[in-house]
């Protein structure tokens, strides 16, 4: 039989309707294959890009909570910092606060025979200054000197005193010799005419 003469309607209806089924299903692979599968495809990757950028997002919303905590955290420290600074002294403030010690002492009616700013010790974010002092004067100006150094708005410490007593002495506002180190704490660098080599 040939193609020409070929009559669908010559055929037996279950034999059309395979035959129906068949194009309609050819058609609809045809649309799934060019149309479609593409389609979804493309739909793929859209739905992965937009996973990854919720993704990125939520990272983002992540970072700026942090960053957001930070910077409180560091208006914070700078607040901190402020405090600390008015008794850490700097480079300046800490010759000023040496004189203050020496008037401490004086009007202790203590008698300074040494004072002797020794080198800086290195901490990460501040030097310990000690200053090796030599003082003449009784227990009464020993007493008030260490109290006016106790009061002093910046930190100040003295880690070792050694007392003695002055043999044959008459007079009794200098009955003592105390040796020690008066300490200070001080901010950043000073320059080097403070340092010892």
């Amino acid at each position: 039989m040939a193609l020409e003469q070929f009559n669908l309607s010559s055929l037996p209806a279950p034999a059309r309707h395979c035959i129906f089924i068949v194009l309609i299903l050819a058609m609809a692979g045809m649309w799934y294959s060019f149309y479609q599968k593409p389609r979804n495809e493309e739909l793929a990757s859209i739905n992965g890009k937009n996973e990854k950028l919720r993704v990125q997002l939520r990272q983002a919303e992540t970072v700026k909570a942090q960053y957001e905590q930070y910077q409180k955290d560091l208006k914070e420290i700078d607040a901190r910092l402020l405090a600390l600074q008015t008794i850490l002294p700097t480079e300046k403030e800490a010759a000023a606060f040496l004189r203050t010690v020496q008037e401490m002492a004086n009007s202790s009616n203590l008698k300074i025979n040494l004072f002797r700013p020794r080198a800086l010790v290195a901490h990460e974010f501040y030097f310990d200054w000690p200053v090796e002092v030599r003082l003449e004067g009784n227990y009464h100006g020993l007493g008030r000197f260490f109290e006016s150094l106790g009061q002093a708005q910046r930190i100040v410490d003295v880690p070792l005193v050694t007392i003695n007593n002055i043999s044959n002495q008459t007079n009794p506002s200098q009955t003592l010799i105390a040796t020690g180190t008066v300490r200070t704490y001080v901010q950043g660098d000073l320059s080097d005419q403070y340092r010892e080599e």
